[in-house]
């Protein structure tokens, strides 16, 4: 009994432990890898991806975490002191849909996201897209869709 016990307990615990954080495959190269959507869970608000479109991923050495949204890869991210300047921050974009770094990225004020910032991150300059870092501080200042009065300017309600 002791035994299957044991075993059962070390399986899950490997199981848990297979590959990069829940279930993200980590990356030698330091660039963005493929991750299964409904299996991969964003460490900042705990919620499954529902696929590629305004996920965010953050590679520290070879280990990945992937966010849903921009505005959860800023908060997860300054919550622990880590340096955008100095990270490798990779952003799915909506316009081209490939991986590009977050910090060449352009940030429109008003799309549908995840989690409701409202920063879908586009390679194409174009009118009223901001770049990274003036999201980055909206974000963290609350200036977001979250915010009603942010809303009712930006979209009319």
């Amino acid at each position: 009994m002791r035994v299957w016990l044991a075993g059962l307990v070390m399986g899950l615990v490997l199981a848990g432990c297979g590959g990069g954080s829940n279930g993200v495959p980590e990356s030698p190269d330091g660039k963005p890898v493929a991750f299964q959507p409904s299996r991969t869970t964003c460490p900042e608000c705990h919620m499954a991806l529902k696929g590629f479109q305004d996920s965010a991923e953050l590679i520290e050495g070879k280990k990945v975490k992937v966010f849903d949204d921009p505005g959860c890869m800023v908060l997860w991210m300054q919550k622990r002191g880590i340096d955008p300047k100095k990270a490798k921050i990779f952003v799915y974009t909506r316009d081209s849909k490939r991986w590009i770094p977050a910090q060449r990225a352009f940030f429109s004020q008003t799309d549908a996201t995840p989690m409701g910032y409202g920063f879908g991150a586009y390679e194409k300059r174009e009118k009223g897209r901001i770049d990274f870092e003036t999201m980055r501080l909206r974000v963290l200042r609350g200036l977001t869709l979250k915010d009603p009065k942010i809303r009712k300017k930006l979209l009319g309600y």
